[in-house]
């Protein structure tokens, strides 16, 4: 029997020419805006500007912090958290991909309460933020869902660990999803959100605590993406694909908030959390398909299902439709040259070991719902494997 119970309690406004609802929406929440941004992106768009523009119409004073980087670090948090404080900001904005998002989620329960970030991380002070700021997330890419869920990952750049945390104070309070602000994303950025998004779904449908309502959810992101990846990534302006996989990714957000992911998470933050150059999208794809061939055994049954549903894939066997499902998930990877080898991207082979320890310790949560109960030297063998 299955059992389902969730909270999701942020307002998602989901259209082309959602972002100018934060004229509206700002009045609600204060008259001090602290905007978490990259360093480039969004300001060559326009799309800051765009905002700094919405906000001041709607009577807000805004403080651009836009130190972010690709794997968030924990210093950056702790040094926007002062800001946050010193100027007695009322709520946040994260503006761009999952890491202003989630690097967002971070400061607004580190800013109102005492210490910094990493006290509360399990794996650090691990204490409970009592106290939280609001948070607006507007996501320009296509593939964290972090816009309907409540988790955040950053990395602690002097232990290497990269954590996943989740409360139910950080679930942003609202979330403008603008299919239009991701046409500018490039090929390779197309690419690697939207396959963050389609591992977000199919481990949520591997999860061995899947339900009904995030099967449902799990199996159409996986379809959108399918379908209209080939399509963004030949033409970035093409405004259904770009808006098909908008909501593919937010509803795997979604599912990551009923359900969860399962230890390819934990593989890829071991990884990344080493070697933060490896952008978590590839990362994920690297790792998938030699997890899923792993496990196989104790998850054939819903891969059958994967490679019925999502590839197409015509046989009754179940054993035999799962191989198939693994296979026709390379050949799609291959469309983008996903398919790489960790040998390829620079990884040292004596790093495997701590990589698999440390992704088994800090995200065990997820490697403990994974079919097959893995062990951190499965997740050595699985590494080895993807070298």
């Amino acid at each position: 029997m299955f059992k389902i119970s969730f909270y999701l309690p942020t307002e998602i406004i989901f259209r082309v020419g959602a972002v100018d609802e934060l004229e509206r929406k700002a009045k609600e929440l204060g008259k001090k805006a602290l905007i978490v941004t990259g360093r480039s992106s969004t300001k060559k768009t326009g799309l800051l500007q765009r905002v700094v523009d919405l906000l001041k119409k709607a009577g807000v004073e805004s403080f651009v912090f836009d130190k972010i980087v690709p794997n968030p670090i924990s210093d950056h948090v702790d040094e926007a958290a002062e800001i946050v404080r010193k100027e007695k900001i009322d709520f946040i904005i994260g503006l761009g991909g999952g890491s202003p998002i989630d690097s967002a989620k971070a400061i607004s329960i580190t800013a109102p309460n005492e210490g910094k970030f990493w006290d509360y991380v399990p794996v650090g002070g691990g204490k409970i933020p009592e106290k939280s700021i609001p948070v607006v997330a507007i996501p320009t890419t296509h593939g964290t869902g972090t816009e309907a869920d409540p988790f955040a990952v950053i990395t602690n750049p002097q232990t290497k660990e990269k954590v996943g945390i989740g409360y139910r104070n950080t679930f942003p309070v609202l979330s403008l999803v603008d299919p239009e602000v991701m046409k500018t994303l490039p090929k390779d950025q197309t690419a690697y959100t939207s396959m963050d998004a389609f591992y977000h779904a199919i481990e949520a449908f591997l999860n061995v605590n899947a339900n009904p309502y995030s099967d449902v959810l799990a199996l159409d992101a996986m379809k959108r993406i399918v379908t209209y990846l080939p399509v963004a990534y030949e033409n970035g302006e093409d405004m259904e694909a770009r808006t098909n996989l908008a909501w593919a990714s937010t509803e795997a957000g979604i599912t990551e908030t009923l359900t969860g992911v399962i230890a390819n998470h934990a593989l890829e933050h071991g990884l990344s959390g080493f070697y933060p150059e490896i952008t978590h999208g590839l990362g994920l794809c690297i790792t998938g398909p030699y997890l899923f061939e792993y496990i196989f055994d104790h998850a054939y049954e819903r891969l059958a299902i994967v490679g019925r549903e999502v590839f197409g894939v015509y046989e009754t066997d179940d054993r035999k439709a799962g191989r198939l499902a693994i296979k026709k998930l390379r050949d799609f990877q291959e469309m983008f040259g996903l398919n790489k080898r960790l040998s390829e991207l620079g990884v040292k082979k004596e790093d495997i070991p701590k990589m698999a320890e440390t992704g088994y310790r800090i995200l065990n949560g997820v490697v403990v719902v994974t079919p097959g109960n893995l062990t951190a030297k499965d997740m050595e063998e699985i590494f080895n494997r993807c070298y």
